[in-house]
C-alpha cells in the first residue's frame, strides 16, 4: 500500500492542499455581497409654517383696517407673512407637476361675516369681491431648485373656482420644498356695509398632475 503525502504549503493569508495529482486548491479570502435599501416616495403637503418651520395653528390673515362708508370701497391686506409662510413640501409625492390652490372653505356660497352681517367674496365691485395677486409674492426654495416652479397670476373669485397660488411643471424637481410669502389681496366691500370684525374661512390645497392630465397640455 502507497503511503498518501500530504503538504501544507503556508503563504501570506493564503493556504492551498496539494494532493496526488499535485494540483493546488486555495480557499477564498474575500467575498462580495451588496447593500439594498428602498427609499419610498412621500406625500405631497401643504401647511401654514413659521420660521422654526413648525405648523402655525390657526393662522390669521388680518386685511387693513377701514371705516364703514355709504359709498363703495375696497381694502387690501397679504397672505403669507414671513412668519406665517405658505409652504409646500413634495417629497417625490408628485413627479408629473403639482398645483397649490386658495378657495373659501365653503367654495361659492361663504360670506365675510361679522354677526348676522355678511357681504360676499366671489361677487363683484358692488356686492364684494376678493382679487389674489400670487405675482405679488416671494417664492423660496428650500429644498431642490425653483426652475418650473412658478407663482399664479392675479386672479378675482369668481363662483366656486378656486385661485391657483403656485404651479410645479412636469420638468421640476420631484423632491422640492419651499414657501410663499407676501401674496397680495384685495377685497371690494359694499356700499353701506355694517362696521364689525369680519372673517372668511379659507382654505389651500395642494395636488399633484396626473399622467393624463399631462397627456392634454
Amino acid at each position: 500500500m502507497k503511503k498518501l503525502i500530504t503538504n501544507v504549503v503556508l503563504a501570506a493569508g493564503v493556504a492551498s492542499v496539494v494532493g496526488l495529482a499535485g494540483t493546488a486548491v486555495y480557499a477564498a479570502t474575500t467575498a462580495t455581497s451588496e447593500l439594498s435599501q428602498t427609499i419610498n416616495a412621500g406625500v405631497l403637503s401643504t401647511d401654514i409654517r413659521d420660521t422654526g418651520d413648525s405648523v402655525v395653528t390657526n393662522p390669521t390673515f388680518a386685511m387693513n383696517a377701514t371705516t364703514a362708508s355709504t359709498s363703495a370701497q375696497m381694502t387690501t391686506g397679504t397672505f403669507g407673512a414671513n412668519d406665517k409662510r405658505i409652504a409646500v413640501d413634495n417629497p417625490g409625492g408628485a413627479n408629473n407637476g403639482w398645483t397649490l390652490t386658495l378657495n373659501a372653505t365653503t367654495p361659492g356660497t361663504g360670506k365675510w361675516t361679522s354677526g348676522s352681517n355678511t357681504y360676499q367674496y366671489n361677487g363683484n365691485a358692488t356686492t364684494g369681491q376678493l382679487t389674489v395677486n400670487p405675482a405679488a409674492g416671494t417664492l423660496t426654495s428650500m429644498i431642490g431648485a425653483s426652475p418650473g416652479i412658478t407663482l399664479g397670476s392675479q386672479a378675482a373669485f369668481s363662483g366656486t373656482s378656486p385661485v391657483t397660488l403656485i404651479s410645479a411643471a412636469a420638468g421640476s424637481d420631484d423632491v422640492w420644498r419651499g414657501y410663499v410669502k407676501g401674496v397680495g389681496l384685495s377685497q371690494a366691500i359694499p356700499a353701506g356695509q355694517a362696521a364689525g370684525t369680519y372673517t372668511l374661512p379659507m382654505t389651500q390645497t395642494v395636488a399633484a398632475i396626473s399622467d393624463l392630465a399631462q397627456l392634454y397640455q
